[in-house]
């Protein structure tokens, strides 16, 4: 089983938080999907509110992440720490001559591999969500982080803590979603499963612009009282047969 070259398996969403605009700030959240000969990839990143180039390590990060991804899955399965070493040193190239530590972002990623298998890795908060029909899995279950920062990418004096799993032979309709804070934090565990199936049979038939439309209208209109974050999700699933794309 693999994603074939005019295969695309994921969708998504990135919308600005109330707080952000009502301050005139610029949406912080990244997300990217792309597919090549390694298979297919989503990346999810949310930049620290507290450093002020957020935003660019953020849609950085994803850049950065597809460019390892290239070069070291093509062929072959990759190796999760030279890939996650490969991409630190990416991330800071693309953004270079600015300091990193004022660039510091979380990042998920997600990649079905040509082979078959499905990587799924992540520094700092947010989530990624994994199974196939009602069994879902967290990746992550609790908090990383330094006292009130959470851990991410650029910060000083840090090596930054990935967690990933690595899934050789997942089971058909496998699904990964990603999602930052925004969304992530509103999400309690026993609504993961049918959250994904709402993401999922509500959204994915669409036609790409109706679904982008819907998908970005559905998180501008977050029924949590007081939301203020911004809000990136993504769905990204393994069958060969779906047409849909972001």
């Amino acid at each position: 089983m693999g994603t074939g070259p005019t295969t695309r398996t994921w969708f998504g969403a990135s919308v600005c938080g109330p707080a952000h605009r009502r301050h005139h700030v610029a949406k912080q959240d990244a997300w990217w999907g792309t597919h090549g000969r390694f298979g297919s990839l989503v990346v999810v990143a949310d930049g620290l509110g507290s450093r002020p180039h957020s935003r660019l390590g953020a849609v950085a990060v994803c850049r950065a992440v597809h460019r390892a991804v290239r070069g070291l899955a093509d062929h072959e399965v990759p190796d999760p720490s030279r890939l996650f070493a490969r991409i630190e040193t990416n991330w800071r190239a693309e953004l270079a001559p600015r300091d990193p530590a004022e660039c510091s972002t979380t990042v998920m990623l997600s990649l079905i591999h040509r082979s078959g298998g499905v990587l799924v890795g992540q520094v700092g908060d947010g989530l990624i969500a994994f199974g196939s029909g009602h069994a879902t899995e967290r990746l992550v279950t609790e908090r990383a982080g330094f006292g009130n920062e959470t851990d991410a990418l650029g910060l000083p004096g840090r090596r930054p803590l990935w967690r990933s799993r690595w899934l050789p032979s997942p089971p058909s309709e496998f699904r990964v979603l990603l999602a930052t804070d925004g969304v992530a934090d509103d999400l309690r565990p026993e609504s993961l499963g049918p959250f994904i199936d709402h993401l999922e049979q509500e959204f994915r038939p669409l036609p790409p612009p109706e679904r982008h439309r819907r998908l970005v209208a559905e998180l501008r209109a977050w029924p949590t009282p007081g939301h203020f974050d911004d809000k990136t999700l993504a769905l990204h699933w393994t069958n060969r047969g779906a047409s849909a794309c972001h």
